[in-house]
């Protein structure tokens, strides 16, 4: 046979076989995919008699939780430290934003606004607002000394944004309109 002879060319392709190693890696990129989805949206409005509250639907937390899981999953397939690590910090962070999302609630009641967090809980009588004011996408509502609630309306739909300024803003005309209760007197 000689050298230029022509010779026979394979055009068929044959990929790699999935091993369960690929399997779970594509298995947790898609929960993650799936669990960003899921998590991100706007929070549900419920409009009271008297009061206003917004709170994030459990599917919000629960794409997040997935989220983590995905990330998990991932983390253990990777061989690498890095990879590894980095899918840890990120599962964290994803952690905190379920967290977040399926605590999170703010109520404004004829008493006041109710802020409830993963952290903390912060209260503020319409009596006690001393400044309310809009910075870009949130709502900064200043109470008595480092008493404060921010919302962040990033998420929210414009209608939602809308009633829940009227809300706050309603309730402290009202409540600057009213004298304060006289202080009672003491009894010697």
């Amino acid at each position: 046979m000689s050298p230029l002879a022509p010779t026979e060319v394979n055009t068929s392709y044959n990929p790699p076989p999935m091993t369960p190693r690929r399997w779970l890696i594509v298995l947790g990129l898609a929960l993650v995919g799936a669990g960003m989805f899921f998590s991100v949206g706007p929070p549900d409005l419920v409009l009271l008699n008297t009061s206003l509250r917004l709170q994030y639907p459990w599917s919000r937390g629960g794409g997040a939780l997935v989220a983590v899981a995905g990330l998990l999953v991932f983390a253990g397939t990777m061989t690498k430290l890095a990879v590894r690590l980095l899918c840890g910090v990120l599962g964290i962070g994803a952690l905190l934003v379920s967290l977040h999302l399926l605590r999170y609630q703010l109520e404004a009641t004829d008493a006041g606004l109710v802020s409830r967090g993963v952290l903390d809980s912060t209260a503020i009588g319409w009596n006690e607002v001393r400044k309310v004011e809009r910075i870009g996408d949130s709502i900064l509502i200043t109470g008595p000394g480092e008493a404060s609630i921010t919302v962040d309306t990033t998420d929210f739909e414009p209608e939602q944004r809308a009633s829940l300024e009227r809300a706050i803003s309603r309730r402290v005309r009202e409540t600057a309109g009213r004298p304060e209760a006289p202080a009672a007197a003491k009894n010697p």
